[in-house]
């Protein structure tokens, strides 16, 4: 007798467990669809994400200006002194494309992801979930935790970046924005002195006067666009750091994070042979 009543509790129980899981999953599943999808792409959270990734746009394509206006401000320069360092600054342009790539599939991510995410992805995985509560399949479950890991860190990796880059990379920022206008100013300058109608000096002269340098006149101006290239490298890094390194570096500590935490089982409680 105590046995039937013990297989009867236990019956009810794992049945009552598996309605609450499935009611669990059709309620995130309903939330996700007809309530997050709208309003978290429009939260304050995400909308400052969408206003940063367009700020760094723009930093990026006035940094390809910057440095595409010394290049040809240094190749103004009588008797080919600059040549070398124009192409080097020339170069970079690859790098500013990369970031600029990167930049654009973020945002990307931030704009059409989350509806994607929110009405597909995490529903979906829901709906395997179920499956694996209702035929008792661990590869349901498998594929529910994969799809809901990559549905949440959609939603989640780069708004949260982008708030960490703010506030952890403040100061390298402004150092970027720092170089770009002395680089935008070094090219006005140069531009402005070979484009002068002073016909009383010579251009090292002018140059001189402008860069208010000492008398090795071509030399100090050299070295100071070489300061100007160390400080552009320095940027560049920076930029790849913030823009491309930090969101993954995120995106595997967020993905660690879900896998821990969707990987935790509890155990069943044991019966003793005698209350059997």
């Amino acid at each position: 007798m105590n046995l039937k009543k013990w297989l009867t509790a236990n019956f009810t129980e794992i049945h009552t467990e598996k309605l609450a899981k499935i009611l669990l999953a059709i309620f995130i599943m309903v939330l996700s669809i007809f309530v997050l999808a709208y309003k978290f792409p429009e939260s304050s959270y995400v909308q400052e994400t969408r206003e940063s990734l367009e700020e760094s746009k723009i930093t990026v394509m006035e940094f390809s200006g910057a440095t595409i206006a010394v290049s040809v401000a240094i190749t103004a320069l009588p008797d080919d002194f600059g040549s070398p360092l124009a192409n080097t600054l020339a170069d970079m342009n690859k790098y500013f494309i990369f970031i600029f790539a990167v930049l654009f599939v973020e945002k990307l991510i931030v704009v059409e992801g989350m509806k994607l995410s929110f009405v597909y992805i995490i529903p979906f995985a829901c709906g395997l979930y179920i499956l694996s509560v209702l035929f008792g399949k661990a590869v349901f479950k498998v594929l529910a935790s994969k799809l809901m890991i990559l549905g949440l860190a959609v939603v989640l990796v780069i708004p949260l970046s982008t708030h960490i880059t703010e506030k952890v990379c403040e100061d390298y920022l402004v150092y970027v924005d720092e170089t770009i206008e002395e680089a935008s100013a070094g090219a006005e300058k140069v531009n402005g002195v070979m484009t002068s109608g002073d016909e009383g000096s010579t251009v090292f002269e002018k140059l001189t006067d402008a860069f208010k340098t000492a008398v090795q006149g071509i030399s100090d101006l050299l070295k100071y666009f070489e300061n100007v290239l160390k400080k552009c490298v320095n940027s560049i890094a920076i930029m790849i750091v913030t823009t491309f390194v930090l969101p993954m570096l995120v995106l595997l500590l967020f993905r660690w994070l879900l896998k821990e935490l969707f990987s935790l089982s509890l155990p069943a409680p044991r019966v003793n042979k005698e209350e059997k």
